[in-house]
């Protein structure tokens, strides 16, 4: 079971430092790659916490052509979360054209390797490259899970600096707070009729915008009334 602070690292927006990009048929791909992939891994479910077994490795062709070798490999994986009880399988086909032929056959595995555990953990959401599917975007996709008992994350705990911070916006959240702790639910009502006026509901604070800040200060007052 996630813990809260997992959940929340879960559901913020993708830092943009940490995608890569390609150019592939004339279009520009944001992706993630396999080694920040596992580090995240790592940084959310602990060392021990997760595991990636290859389950298949077949030879999907071969081919040698001016004194180089092409080669493609279909790899099956399973990436498993036991504080979690889940598995997640995928497989990707990797190719590899080099000189040499046994060293084609290993980057071949690897690179269907990195591609298959990669495409497992979007199963874990925007942190693990979902949200990238999206055109693109950062912004997290999932938003909320309905596992969670209407339990909402802090709306004052710290965050990201994925995203640079609006001017203006800390003001703002500090004003959520205030409410908060005052279970001031038509303060908060007022807040968000004020930033529809201002237009300043994408405005960034922490990685989150306020509009996000404001629904889940809006959930805190109801749960503790």
């Amino acid at each position: 079971m996630l813990n809260e602070h997992q959940y929340e690292q879960l559901l913020k927006p993708l830092n943009p430092n940490r995608v890569a990009k390609r150019s592939q048929a004339g279009r520009s791909l944001s992706y993630l790659e396999a080694w920040d992939v596992k580090a995240h891994l790592i940084r959310i479910f602990g060392f021990g916490g997760w595991s990636w077994d290859v389950l298949t490795a077949d030879l999907a062709f071969e081919s040698e052509k001016d004194g180089k070798w092409n080669v493609g490999y279909k790899v099956k994986g399973s990436l498993h979360i036991p504080s979690l009880g889940c598995s997640y399988t995928e497989a990707s086909v990797g190719a590899a054209t080099l000189p040499q032929r046994g060293e084609a056959h290993d980057m071949a595995v690897k690179t269907g390797e990195s591609d298959a555990l990669k495409r497992a953990a979007i199963n874990l959401g925007t942190q693990f490259g979902l949200s990238l599917y999206d055109n693109g975007a950062l912004k997290d996709v999932v938003g909320k899970t309905l596992d969670r008992d209407g339990q909402p994350a802090n709306p004052v705990t710290d965050t990201s600096d994925a995203v640079e911070d609006t001017d203006g916006a800390e003001a703002w959240v500090m004003d959520m707070k205030t409410a908060i702790e005052g279970k001031d639910i038509d303060r908060l009502i007022n807040m968000k009729q004020a930033m529809n006026t201002a237009d300043a509901n994408d405005w960034t604070f922490q990685g989150m915008t306020l509009a996000k800040w404001l629904d889940k200060a809006v959930a805190a007052v109801g749960k503790e009334k």
